[in-house]
């Protein structure tokens, strides 16, 4: 009787947290993503200087550059919020959030590679990168347990 009841508190548990693992990724993974791209796209150089990056906010070209890439991540991330009151988005929100914060880390290790370590900002990013992409995809998997049911 007593291992049915453990192995039915297990399993809740186990249930609660495939159920709500997506929801938490698409909440941290999506605020992170929609206000710092959004950030960086109407404030580009204030964004860069509190990373200890000097921008030339002379640079007409190189500020377009900034925006329009961090403009795709604000979209991640506001297609991150939508997909919590749409189910029929959290796959593909949870597909983006892993593939954005994967490659993310991705393009900094090849950067430690290439370039170098670099300050303590950046690596306390890719930190939180690799717990994201972590999430992100633990979360994708946990969604396709319950998707299919």
């Amino acid at each position: 009787m007593e291992n049915k009841l453990e192995r039915g508190v297990g399993f809740r548990m186990v249930n609660v947290l495939v159920r709500f693992l997506p929801l938490l990724a698409l909440c941290v993974g999506g605020t992170i993503l929609a206000v710092f791209g959004t950030w960086r796209v109407v404030a580009p150089v204030s964004s860069m200087t509190l990373l200890g990056m000097t921008v030339d906010a002379t640079d007409i070209s190189l500020l377009n550059e900034l925006r329009g890439n961090h403009a795709l991540n604000m979209g991640f991330g506001l297609l991150a919020w939508l997909a919590l009151w749409r189910k029929e988005l959290r796959s593909q929100a949870l597909i983006g959030l892993t593939f954005c914060f994967g490659f993310y880390l991705t393009g900094r290790l090849v950067g430690v590679a290439m370039d170098g370590l670099p300050n303590a900002d950046i690596q306390s990013g890719m930190l939180t990168e690799f717990f994201l992409v972590t999430l992100s995809g633990l979360a994708l998997l946990a969604n396709s347990k319950t998707s299919t049911k």
